[in-house]
C-alpha cells in the first residue's frame, strides 16, 4: 500500500456476503438443466469451471432464494482444500444459486469494483492472508467464516482508479482471447494446407 490509500472492512463496501446450502437429496437431487447450481469445484482462481456443473429445478432454487446470484457477483471458496479461490460469475450461467461452500461477494458499485477485489484475493500476499484465514481454526478441514470475510481489511484505491484498472483487465482478457482465436486459424491453416499439398502429390 504505497499510495497509502484507506483501509476499509469489506463488509462496509458490499451488499451482500453469504452462503447458500445443498438441497435435499444431494447429488441424487441434481437436474439435467434447470438453474444452475455453483459448488466449489465450479470455481477457480481467476476463471469458471464449467465441467459438472450442476443445476437444480424451480422449487429447490426457491429454498436458495437469499443466495440467488447476480451478474457481477464474485464467488469465493470457503471451505475444503480449494478454500479461497475466487472468480467473477459469467453471465451465462444465470439464473443460478451457490452451496454452502460458496460464498457470494456482491459489491457496492460506488465503491467497490468486482474486478478490482478478485484480483485482490489473487494477488499472492493476499491470498497468503486468506489461506492462513482458511487455517486459522486448526481443524482439519480449512474454512473460512461469512464473519472473516466480513472484516478483511481491504486497500480501497478512489473507484475511479478502480474501474481503470477494471477496463485494463478486460482490454488485456479480450486480447489474449483474439491472440488464441489467431493463433487457432493459423494453425488450422496450416494443417489443411499441409493436408492439401499431400492431396496434390
Amino acid at each position: 500500500n504505497k499510495k497509502s490509500w484507506k483501509k476499509r472492512l469489506l463488509n462496509d463496501l458490499v451488499d451482500k456476503i453469504g452462503s447458500g446450502a445443498t438441497p435435499k437429496g444431494g447429488k441424487e437431487s441434481y437436474q439435467d438443466h434447470g438453474i444452475s447450481f455453483i459448488r466449489s469445484m465450479n470455481v477457480h482462481d481467476g476463471y469458471f469451471n464449467y465441467k459438472d456443473l450442476a443445476y437444480i429445478n424451480s422449487t429447490q432454487a426457491k429454498q436458495l432464494s437469499n443466495v440467488i446470484v447476480q451478474s457481477q457477483d464474485v464467488f469465493i471458496n470457503i471451505t475444503g482444500a480449494s478454500v479461497a479461490r475466487s472468480c467473477i460469475v459469467p453471465d451465462d450461467i444465470l439464473p443460478a444459486r451457490v452451496n454452502q461452500h460458496v460464498s457470494i461477494i456482491r459489491c457496492k458499485s460506488d465503491v467497490l469494483n468486482p474486478i478490482f477485489i478478485n484480483n485482490l484475493f489473487l494477488n499472492d500476499s493476499f491470498k497468503r492472508i486468506l489461506l492462513s484465514i482458511g487455517l486459522s481454526g486448526g481443524a482439519t478441514r480449512q474454512a473460512i467464516t461469512k464473519k472473516q470475510l466480513e472484516m478483511l481489511k481491504i486497500i480501497l484505491p478512489p473507484i475511479s482508479l478502480q474501474n481503470e484498472f477494471a477496463n485494463f483487465v478486460h482490454q488485456v482478457d479480450k486480447s489474449k482471447f483474439e491472440n488464441i482465436v489467431y493463433l487457432n486459424k493459423t494453425l488450422l491453416n496450416k494443417i489443411l494446407s499441409q493436408i492439401g499439398d499431400v492431396i496434390r502429390d
